[in-house]
């Protein structure tokens, strides 16, 4: 099977390293999105696909606009599957069109469920027990496309999406290379989405992290924390300044406190004289902190955090 594959993500590279170990699929070309500059030096920095294609000598395309772009095509003559994956960009229908066999998507959701673009990150903040995999045909609707092949995975209560992701990265290339092998075998029949099931999620944007103790329960804030670790993490101001939250947990006890601790106060929890929790609390239940990271300053362990800033148990965000 000669297949293309494009795809931009850091993930990439291992899927690709997986699929390299199959003896009857030959990677003819990558395609990532463009090299970007990054940092405070504004260094140029190559995709992680990019940078496994290139140890392995497979050609490497990055066009800026595709549907200006030729050589795809002229690198396809021979192309059985593209195989698409979290590209970030759409692909124009006679670019989908040329390989024999078909374009193929593998999406991180069981479709109709969190069509579009985080479907990790919803799954998290929405508290889901499942998630999974979906191989389907593209065509010119995104997410529309007919299902091909599916796999569950459990969702543990501590995973946030790096867990996730990890978890996928076992089963993404062999999901792939039997969806591949199916086809070619005709042994597999496309099956269309139920559209009364369908939802949708957005791109996540930088300041979707914010908090509000007022409004939200501990439990809603931290499910959006499994969502949004690594990034952009969830995050409230304290003096002025940006604070991420980059440990926590939380606790569903009904613990009753004086009446003076409103909403977004910051309390200590004291089980026994070793062991001191930071807590927050919240519209309901409470907020376990034990990692922050200020604005411009280094992550810390809440307990070193409070030792320099001792006003922090006297705060209410």
């Amino acid at each position: 099977m000669n297949i293309a594959f494009f795809w931009t993500w850091e993930f990439s590279k291992n899927i690709l390293n997986w699929l390299l170990a199959y003896k009857d699929i030959k990677v003819q070309f990558v395609v990532s999105q463009p090299d970007k500059r990054a940092g405070r030096k504004s260094e140029l920095q190559i995709t992680p696909l990019k940078q496994l294609a290139i140890i392995h000598d497979i050609t490497v395309l990055q066009p800026e606009i595709l549907k200006k772009d030729t050589s795809i095509a002229k690198l396809s003559k021979e192309i059985d599957f593209f195989i698409v994956v979290a590209y970030g960009k759409i692909i124009p229908l006679d670019i989908l069109n040329i390989p024999k066999f078909g374009s193929i998507n593998l999406h991180g959701s069981l479709l109709p469920k969190y069509r579009w673009a985080s479907p990790v990150q919803e799954s998290l903040k929405n508290g889901d027990d499942i998630t999974g995999l979906t191989t389907m045909f593209m065509s010119a609707w995104m997410d529309e496309w007919d299902i091909l092949l599916q796999e569950k995975i459990d969702i543990n209560h501590n995973d946030t999406q790096i867990e996730i992701f990890k978890k996928f990265e076992w089963i993404w290339a062999h999901l792939l290379y039997n969806t591949l092998h199916l086809i070619i075998t005709d042994d597999i029949k496309p099956r269309a989405q139920n559209e009364t099931h369908v939802s949708y999620c957005k791109k996540i944007e930088k300041f979707d992290g914010k908090i509000d103790f007022t409004n939200m329960t501990a439990k809603q804030i931290y499910n959006l924390y499994r969502a949004y670790t690594p990034w952009p993490w969830i995050y409230s101001e304290y003096k002025w300044k940006k604070m991420n939250i980059e440990e926590c947990s939380y606790d569903d006890e009904d613990i009753i406190f004086d009446e003076i601790f409103k909403a977004g106060a910051v309390c200590v929890l004291e089980e026994n004289e070793q062991e001191k929790k930071i807590c927050i609390l919240c519209k309901k239940w409470i907020l376990i902190i034990k990692k922050v990271k200020l604005e411009w300053k280094k992550t810390m362990n809440i307990l070193d955090f409070i030792n320099g800033n001792k006003q922090f148990l006297d705060y209410s965000f």
